[in-house]
């Protein structure tokens, strides 16, 4: 009896820890699926730009619900050369993460005003993903 409780408090467990993780933004562990389907899309959107073989430094990433907020810091694979830092929003439709836009770094730019504005084109992003 003893061990059919410690089974059903593990599972009883692990369901709830699997239900929290999904219903708050969550940082997704270094080499997992989930963040390497992430930094893929970054890459993409980066050679779109024409910035190929980058190494991304991620200071920042949060993900709720089929969204991300990604900041990186790119450098060269040397490690010599660094790059202006980007930050993104990012969407996961039919099992593939697309950056939908790059947050503006230009100087003087309002980003409590981008951030609202943001929230207002992208209303079913969670706002736990962005930075505070």
């Amino acid at each position: 009896m003893k061990n059919h409780l410690r089974t059903t408090f593990l599972v009883t467990s692990l369901l709830l820890s699997g239900c929290a993780s999904v219903n708050t933004a969550h940082t997704p562990p270094d080499g997992s699926a989930e963040r390497n389907a992430i930094l893929q899309a970054t890459h993409h959107a980066l050679a779109r730009q024409g910035r190929k073989n980058l190494v991304l430094i991620v200071p920042y990433l949060k993900v709720h619900n089929g969204w991300a907020w990604i900041q990186i810091n790119p450098q060269s694979a040397d490690g010599k050369q660094h790059y202006e830092p980007q930050s993104g929003l990012l969407q996961e439709t039919t099992k593939k993460w697309t950056l939908l836009e790059w947050m503006p770094a230009e100087e003087g730019t309002d980003y409590k005003k981008y951030f609202k504005n943001l929230k207002a084109k992208y209303p079913s992003a969670p706002p736990d993903i962005f930075p505070q």
